[in-house]
């Protein structure tokens, strides 16, 4: 069991599944302009030749502590491992800094009642209010062809593409 951050409101066990759905996507909105933020800062950073493509993949976790993280996969013919180089190269991998640890707590039934489906409810809201954020901080228009996914199918199973490239 992770460790619980401090002074943070746990949300009880007493929403329904529209509620839940509701109130995830409240706490998405409140962490919005940080997202933006860091998104917009993110596409100034030069990506290196080599890069054909990028993926940001959300990851809902099954197991406590219940934050969901999202990070980038730049991808190219070339790929390669350096924890030393900072630049955006084939085969780097970066999580997106954007609030999700900020995020109200919920009650871990939320996430493994499989008949509630609370995992689901999250992928999907985290996929559209990412994707939302991403176009809204201009990534439309962002160099490298990029495709947003939540892992393992966790959703929908759908994809969404984030670039007009």
């Amino acid at each position: 069991m992770g460790p619980k951050k401090p002074n943070r409101h746990m949300v009880p066990f007493r929403l329904n599944q529209q509620q839940f759905s509701e109130r995830y996507a409240k706490c998405l909105e409140r962490i919005s302009s940080t997202a933006i933020a860091y998104l917009r800062q993110h596409f100034t950073l030069t990506v290196q030749d080599g890069v054909d493509s990028a993926e940001v993949q959300i990851f809902v976790p099954e197991d406590d502590p219940y934050v969901a993280a999202a990070w980038i996969y730049y991808q190219g013919k070339d790929n390669r491992v350096d924890s030393s180089d900072p630049s955006l190269f084939a085969g780097r991998s970066l999580e997106l800094a954007i609030g999700l640890d900020g995020l109200e707590e919920f009650d871990p039934r939320f996430y493994t009642t499989e008949k509630f489906g609370g995992r689901s409810i999250v992928g999907n809201a985290l996929k559209a209010w990412l994707a939302e954020c991403w176009w809204k901080a201009g990534g439309w228009s962002y160099p490298v062809q990029t495709s947003l996914y939540v892992h393992d199918g966790v959703g929908d199973g759908k994809s969404v593409r984030l670039t007009e490239k």
